[in-house]
């Protein structure tokens, strides 16, 4: 049997953060995750960024390495002309050493979050390969005419 080393989330950007009152902070389940896995990603500043840098029809791939071990997480931040929740993607290569601790703060991220969507581990992600796969960018998004990076 293949070890189970990959998770798929798709859920809204708001997810990403928690708010009190008018500030918002990194979703803490995602975050113990995120610093588990050696992954170095400020999630309030990319919430920022994508709700007031980027346009609806834009947004690109953004790939993050640990620099601990071999987890990697790819987020695709595409806005879509219809998508009112504001729905990323996210694929993540787990470090095989650290699968099971890995996948339950990403599942009680999940479990928390009010936009849910997909979550899916296995022992292989089609979409973290494309993704990952740099020959396929620039990407055009055919309903924006957008070239996504």
């Amino acid at each position: 049997m293949l070890p189970i080393g990959y998770a798929d989330i798709c859920v809204s950007i708001s997810d990403l953060v928690s708010w009190v009152e008018e500030k918002h902070a990194p979703d803490a389940d995602l975050a113990a995750a995120l610093s588990l896995a050696g992954i170095d990603l400020d999630l309030a500043k990319l919430y920022d960024c994508y709700i007031e840098g980027t346009p609806i029809g834009a947004g690109d791939v953004h790939i993050y390495s640990s620099a601990l071990n071999k987890s990697v997480l790819t987020m695709g931040l595409y806005r879509d002309l219809s998508d009112q929740p504001d729905l990323i993607t996210a694929s993540l290569r787990l470090d095989p050493d650290l699968v099971e601790s890995l996948l339950l703060w990403l599942r009680r991220f999940f479990d928390t979050a009010e936009c849910q969507v997909l979550f899916s581990r296995s022992a292989h992600s089609r979409q973290l390969r494309l993704l990952l796969d740099e020959t396929r960018y620039p990407l055009l998004v055919d309903e924006s005419g957008y070239w996504q990076n």
